[in-house]
């Protein structure tokens, strides 16, 4: 609950909150600041003297829930690590996220970048976040999903035909947002990521068809920035 504070309004235009020390009705008044240091007014200074409830700002931003409500952009680079036995040991991922940012801490965004797996995919994804706690550092928690669009090209090798198709996603874990300056934070996030990648091979001289699927179970180690 906000205290009440005693305030010296200067004719001025200034205000002077803290704790009045003394008050001579003819001739002057002192005042101690919420800093600390002391004030000395001719009552002539004066407009008027009150008692006012007041927040300080720093009870105010305790409270607050970490950034402002709005829309939000989000850019990371990130490493999918898996088993040194895979051929992908950490296939690249560069992400763009654009979304908006409840009150509350809620974010609903889309997502789409650029990843590097067998072949590359285009992932298309909704991403869900919710904040924690905090002001400028805040934790969050993190989860997503959507579909991997490849990029390469069908095509034909020794008379083999070659046919690329997508796959699900899904990723959940945690993150923290540091704010380092109005409307920019960075941004880190540590997730279980899940991603499906698939292809066909098709013998042209006998007609065989033979379909693969790959399957990721990764670590995702991210490193971004968050502007709003």
């Amino acid at each position: 609950m906000a205290q009440d504070t005693d305030h010296v309004y200067l004719k001025s235009g200034s205000v002077i909150r803290g704790k009045i020390l003394e008050i001579v009705p003819v001739d002057h008044v002192k005042i101690e600041d919420m800093c600390g240091n002391i004030w000395f007014y001719k009552i002539t200074e004066v407009e008027k003297i009150t008692s006012e409830p007041f927040e300080s700002d720093k009870r105010r931003d305790q409270k607050a829930i970490g950034f402002d409500e709005g829309f939000v952009n989000m850019t990371s680079i990130g490493f999918l690590v898996g088993s040194s036995y895979n051929a992908q040991v950490a296939p690249l991922s560069l992400l763009m996220v654009n979304g908006y940012r409840m009150p509350n801490g809620f974010f609903a965004g889309i997502g789409t970048g650029i990843e590097f797996f067998s072949s590359s995919y285009m992932p298309f994804f909704l991403d869900l976040r919710y904040d924690l706690i905090g002001t400028d550092v805040v934790p969050y928690v993190i989860a997503k999903g959507g579909w991997g669009v490849p990029l390469s090209s069908d095509r034909t090798e020794y008379d083999i035909n070659y046919e690329y198709s997508g796959g699900p996603l899904f990723g959940a874990g945690i993150g923290l947002k540091i704010r380092t300056r109005n409307h920019f934070a960075w941004d880190i996030e540590l997730l279980y990521r899940y991603q499906e990648t698939s292809y066909n091979e098709i013998y042209e001289w006998n007609n065989q068809e033979y379909d693969y699927t790959d399957i990721f179970n990764r670590i995702e180690i991210r490193l971004g920035f968050y502007i709003d």
